[in-house]
């Protein structure tokens, strides 16, 4: 039986944390494979020195898969104690082969006020709910809230005493969201959705926008129940400069 999108995806990601080039890519397109993580080189090549620089004890914990048409987007944690990183990662597909790659990380955390780890919670999608309906209720609130400022309405689309968030250092709640959000704003800006992808009831989101002045990508997961967004994964991540890429393709 050949292979889903799903195993490929989490095959290269355990392949190169395991040293194993050959495997790495051997669902990878040979024509081109567009690689959007600047510290690695575009194309087949890049994974394959990647893989070569392997240690052992960055390999994957992966937590939840969503697929959503040619996307697969993998949500896990690597790495040992202090040194591991949460991780988004994102692979787009073409006549059964990955053409691009997209990675976003940030330090592992303690759990945070409410308990939360940063990938703890349900680790399987909904396959009862609407994809399109939830889908376009997230991409409503998104554009409502966060590109378009309006704050005022966040409570259309969450139900207080059922937001469970997975940031480090908050609480649960929409209150609390709320408070910190009106704090966030003054140092953040966010101008366009990059990456939307979703799978029952979970969508994610990658945008593009700045903190304090310099360009920045936030990463989004959210669970919807009943109508409303219940719960939340996600990180901001700052975009290196140019002159630390390793391809000239660009984080977002």
């Amino acid at each position: 039986m050949a292979a889903t999108n799903i195993e490929k995806a989490t095959a290269l990601l355990r392949a190169v944390a395991s040293g194993d080039a050959d495997l790495a890519i051997r669902h990878v397109s040979p024509d081109g494979f567009v690689q959007h993580d600047p510290l690695i080189a575009d194309g087949p090549a890049g994974l394959c020195a990647q893989a070569s620089r392997a240690t052992g004890d960055d390999r994957p914990d992966i937590v939840r898969v969503l697929e959503d048409g040619p996307f697969v987007v993998v949500h896990g944690w690597t790495g040992v104690g202090d040194e591991g990183e949460v991780f988004f990662a994102v692979f787009r597909f073409a006549d059964g082969l990955l053409v691009e790659h997209w990675r976003f990380a940030a330090p592992v955390a303690p759990p945070n006020a409410s308990g939360h780890s940063q990938t703890d919670g349900p680790t399987e999608s909904d396959g009862n709910q609407d994809t399109d309906r939830t889908k376009a209720l997230v991409r409503d609130y998104y554009e409502t809230v966060h590109l378009g400022g309006q704050h005022d309405r966040i409570y259309r689309y969450m139900a207080d005493g059922k937001q469970i968030r997975h940031e480090p250092g908050v609480r649960d709640g929409v209150a609390a969201f709320t408070l910190d959000l009106a704090v966030l704003v003054r140092s953040k800006t966010i101008d366009a959705i990059v990456l939307f992808a979703g799978q029952g009831d979970l969508v994610f989101i990658a945008a593009r926008g700045t903190h304090d002045g310099e360009p920045c990508a936030y990463i989004d997961l959210y669970r919807v129940a009943a109508g409303k967004l219940v719960e939340h994964w996600g990180f901001p991540q700052a975009i290196p400069p140019r002159e630390a890429w390793m391809n000239s393709n660009g984080l977002i």
